[in-house]
């Protein structure tokens, strides 16, 4: 399997907070209504009250995170991603994101699915299996690429 160096991704993880993530993270925080009005209504993005710690969103524009996910830390979400529900069925439930992942845009995570930590999900992907930690997945449906190494 192709090993890809943890390098290629450290600056989607280190990268600051630009002013609208923070007014993001901010309403959230607070719990202002009049906050969580523009944040939904105007930016488009709904998150989930909880455990924000070290989100980041690069271009934070229409992204929907289902309010039974599970985030962990230091997770980086692009614009139009969602990471929804399954209402029945195989896998119904919200997806469990791990520690340090990395979701390019647009992509759609669906049901009671867990992606391990350090994983790497490439733009346009289509999840709906588990993802073993510290892999590349990308396709529709998702499908493993590479292993990122030096984690």
């Amino acid at each position: 399997m192709k090993k890809v160096p943890r390098e290629e991704f450290e600056s989607y993880l280190k990268e600051k907070l630009g002013g609208i993530n923070k007014f993001i993270l901010f309403s959230y925080k607070i719990k202002f209504p009049f906050f969580r009005f523009i944040v939904k209504y105007i930016l488009h993005v709904d998150l989930p009250f909880g455990n924000l710690k070290g989100l980041r969103m690069g271009h934070p524009f229409s992204i929907v995170v289902n309010t039974g996910t599970k985030l962990g830390r230091n997770v980086t979400i692009f614009q139009g991603c969602t990471l929804g529900s399954k209402r029945g069925g195989n896998k119904a439930g919200a997806p469990d994101i791990g520690d340090n992942v990395i979701i390019f845009p647009n992509s759609i995570i669906i049901g009671n699915i867990k992606i391990g930590a350090g994983s790497v999900i490439g733009a346009g992907s289509v999840v709906v299996n588990d993802i073993a930690e510290n892999m590349i997945v990308a396709g529709n449906p998702a499908i493993v690429l590479a292993m990122v190494e030096g984690v």
